[in-house]
């Protein structure tokens, strides 16, 4: 099957969260979040929807894949009643629901989100679902949701946390009804989490992806979580490792308090600043392929595939930069991606407690439907 692709070219839960949506100066206040309450704000695009593709990727295996994904959306579906099912279910071609329901915020912050709450569910139901998103994310990219999760519900079982959090308050919600043959997203997320899955009909998008994580490390299971250490590990080994000259020239004229292209801000990508992947070293270019598979790569492999080939067939446009620090545990430490399609951004903040705020967007095709 040929997967038609389009091919033109944060705050979190502590009572003194700034915006999400980072700006060039030291601190931002919050804002009034589209449902009223603390968070971001948001309006949706009052661009059509993108209809038809215009270039089309073979992706071996993806004809297998959406298969699967519809097959463990529809099983969840049948465990729902009559009420339930058009709760999860929204219309498909509705860019501006979709772009004001997703957040970084919790519930209590963020009374945007749509679908039905994990908590919501029964037993049978909750299983169902986590079976739908797992079905469309890869082994590394549900242990991720998994373990962000597991660090909400510590986070919220210490108290005094504003807002709702913890595992009962994750959303999940279907824009258009699963098939193969239409294009339809799964959306999932909660604090510190945001998937968007679009497939279906020959769509395919995998973004906005909002990842964070907080604390950073804990126990779970009798075992130590270091969240997001593969992540950790690629960015800051990649800037770590720029040379005096190298570190120069990608640093931003800017310094940010968030993540720029976080929930509510879709457009107006900043200028593109910073340093070539083309002055890169070998095991420097590894490095930035490596952190870009790390986000996109938490879809499933046959939608992440097509993806990436596309962003590293563009590398030679894209640059690398910074600002603040390039310390791994040092607030302020700000780091971007910018290629002509693919932005991926890493910020650590110390709202509520020092933590991790990241973000993988498409620049065309975001929600599957993408924003002009």
């Amino acid at each position: 099957m040929s997967v038609a692709l389009l091919l033109l070219s944060a705050g979190c839960g502590g009572a003194d969260e700034s915006a999400t949506t980072g700006t060039a100066t030291s601190a931002a206040a919050p804002k009034s979040g589209p449902g009223g309450g603390m968070g971001q704000s948001c309006t949706g695009s009052a661009a059509t929807p993108t209809a038809a593709a215009t270039g089309a990727v073979p992706a071996s295996g993806t004809t297998t894949a959406v298969t699967a994904a519809v097959a463990k959306a529809q099983a969840f579906l049948a465990t729902l009643s009559a009420d339930q099912k058009t709760a999860v279910t929204q219309q498909y071609s509705a860019l501006g629901s979709k772009q004001c329901t997703w957040s970084n915020f919790p519930d209590g912050l963020f009374n945007g989100r749509i679908g039905l709450k994990l908590g919501d569910l029964d037993d049978a139901q909750k299983k169902a679902a986590y079976a739908a998103v797992e079905s469309v994310l890869s082994a590394d990219g549900y242990t991720q949701v998994r373990n962000e999760i597991a660090g909400d519900d510590q986070l919220a079982s210490q108290g005094g946390a504003p807002g709702d959090m913890g595992e009962d308050y994750y959303h999940i919600v279907f824009f258009g009804e699963p098939a193969a043959d239409t294009p339809w997203t799964l959306q999932f997320g909660g604090h510190h989490l945001a998937h968007h899955i679009s497939v279906g009909g020959g769509a395919l998008s995998v973004s906005p992806h909002f990842s964070g994580i907080q604390p950073i490390s804990f126990e779970s299971g009798g075992k130590t979580v270091q969240g997001m250490k593969q992540e950790t590990d690629h960015l800051f080994g990649l800037f770590q490792s720029l040379t005096g000259d190298q570190e120069s020239a990608a640093q931003t004229a800017d310094s940010y308090d968030d993540l720029v292209m976080g929930p509510g801000s879709d457009t107006d990508y900043p200028d593109q600043e910073g340093l070539s992947y083309t002055k890169l070293t070998a095991a420097q270019k590894k490095l930035v392929k490596a952190a870009i598979k790390d986000w996109v790569g938490d879809a499933a492999d046959a939608f992440a595939t097509p993806l990436l080939d596309l962003y590293e067939s563009q590398l030679d446009q894209t640059t690398i930069a910074y600002s603040g620090t390039i310390e791994q545990e040092t607030t302020g430490a700000y780091m971007r991606i910018d290629g002509p399609r693919v932005w991926i951004e890493w910020i650590n903040t110390e709202a509520a407690g020092f933590h991790y705020h990241t973000v993988y967007r498409d620049k065309l095709i975001d929600y599957g439907t993408g924003v002009s």
